[in-house]
């Protein structure tokens, strides 16, 4: 079972981290345009694509979710450096949704609910074992491991129907 984890960045002059991960077997990449995302996707046709970005139709807004998860760190989407992630990810989210199961997750608070979450990236990297080149290919490694509890069924939903973040359960461990 193939998951694909995409932590976007606002503006494709800036890196995207990209993870495919199927098992233990697992493939970074860092990309910029959303024709190198979407080729990386199409290319490991995965069962669920995890976008670390908020995903809404219409205008960014501050949704339920995203007043819930200022807790673990999270920005409002109507913040100006948000807004570009929004929009960006919200028009990503439709067209790969044609294709894939996509959900909005958000890797901070993966890491914090599975309580391996370190300032540093690398030292969460180490934990993990995963080696990876920057923090957007770690937080799209932890996208993974959100669309992997999902696909089990052990994850919460946070929001309401205006979006919906999925997170691991509090009480699975990794």
């Amino acid at each position: 079972m193939i998951v694909i984890g995409v932590d976007l960045a606002g503006k494709p002059s800036n890196p995207t981290g990209l993870c495919a991960k199927e098992g233990e077997g697992k493939v970074f990449k860092t990309v910029y345009s959303e024709k190198e995302i979407t080729s990386f996707i199409e290319e490991f046709k995965p069962l669920v694509v995890a976008i670390d970005a908020p995903i809404m139709k219409g205008e960014p807004r501050i949704r339920l979710a995203d007043k819930l998860l200022r807790r673990y760190g999270a920005l409002p989407p109507t913040l100006e450096s948000m807004r570009d992630l929004t929009i960006r990810g919200s028009r990503l989210a439709e067209r790969l949704s044609k294709h894939y199961e996509v959900i909005e997750v958000f890797p901070t608070a993966t890491a914090k609910i599975l309580k391996i979450y370190r300032r540093d990236y690398r030292r969460t990297a180490d934990i993990l074992g995963v080696n990876v080149r920057n923090k957007h290919e770690l937080d799209a490694y932890l996208c993974c491991l959100t669309a992997e509890y999902y696909l089990k069924g052990e994850v919460e939903r946070i929001g309401d129907s205006d979006g919906w973040v999925i997170v691991p359960r509090k009480l699975v461990s990794h």
